[in-house]
């Protein structure tokens, strides 16, 4: 099988000048040289490529088949390895990355928005699910990387899971919660009011029932369940619901400007924000460049 390029553009360069003699001088090849890399290729495909004229070569209709392909391989070959060497330094590709829970889009927001902003040329598809869905899709290649919960990411041991960061939980509720009139108020009086969860259970429901039963409270479901953001926000504001937040350094003076927050009253389990690849597989340069963004920017 004829695999060896640099023969190929010799047989072209040959048909290009019009004789061996004229073609050593582009090519960079002495004439006894570059006759028997054509003789080689000739040989390899059983074929004579050119008749040898009295002043110079002609190509045969086997050797004008031949260039003619021969130059469109080139040309595609070139064409791959400019694509790859784009892929490779970040000017094209794609990074898919999945978030679990979907309450936690947001935490990646930033990280996001830089990368996108130092590679334009990449394309960025984002899935926020269940956190068990995107892990379980990274696993099978259907993602490059997932953020999300970190103990539960370590659970897959097909995954390789890096801490990023200590989560912070907190409690929100509407500016004129009546439970702002209470002083010091205890986790069973704040726990008298409905609370709104992520659809995917982080908090998880273990967590919740511990809480309940810590605060002398019956266990009960959660009044509203859901992982739109903006429907949490909703409800909040419109209800006397209350909902458990999560941040990377605590609540920030935009939150505490929209809501009333609750710290260090309901103590749930400690979570922290973790990045997964997938183990035993090559990592595209983008996953590697968005895991140092991501790395960087939330430890800052």
């Amino acid at each position: 099988m004829l695999t060896d390029l640099r023969k190929i553009r010799h047989v072209i360069g040959v048909a290009d000048a019009g004789s061996f003699t004229a073609a050593t001088t582009f090519l960079g090849l002495s004439q006894s040289a570059l006759t028997k890399s054509v003789a080689e290729v000739e040989r390899q495909l059983n074929l004579k490529l050119f008749q040898r004229l009295a002043r110079g070569v002609k190509l045969t209709e086997a050797g004008e088949l031949f260039v003619e392909r021969s130059r469109r391989i080139l040309a595609d070959t070139e064409d791959l390895m400019s694509h790859i060497g784009k892929l490779h330094d970040l000017r094209e590709g794609r990074l898919r990355v999945g978030v679990g829970p979907a309450a936690y889009a947001p935490l990646i927001e930033d990280s996001l928005a830089s990368f996108a902003k130092v590679y334009p040329g990449i394309r960025i598809e984002v899935v926020d699910s269940d956190l068990q869905d995107v892990a379980r899709e990274l696993s099978i290649g259907r993602l490059d990387v997932v953020v999300g919960d970190a103990t539960y990411l370590s659970r897959w041991k097909e995954l390789d899971t890096q801490v990023v960061s200590r989560l912070h939980t907190c409690f929100i509720a509407r500016l004129d919660h009546p439970a702002l009139a209470v002083t010091n108020i205890s986790v069973a009086q704040l726990l008298q009011y409905p609370v709104v969860v992520p659809s995917d259970r982080l908090p998880t429901d273990e967590e919740l029932v511990n809480v309940y039963t810590q605060a002398g409270l019956t266990p009960r479901e959660p009044q509203y369940r859901c992982n739109n953001m903006s429907l949490v926000r909703k409800l909040v504001l419109s209800t006397d619901a209350i909902s458990p937040l999560v941040t990377f350094s605590g609540p920030n003076a935009r939150l505490r400007r929209d809501f009333a927050v609750f710290e260090n009253v309901i103590a749930l389990g400690e979570h922290a924000l973790g990045i997964a690849l997938m183990r035993q597989r090559e990592q595209i340069p983008a996953v590697l460049a968005f895991r140092d963004i991501f790395s960087v920017g939330m430890n800052e």
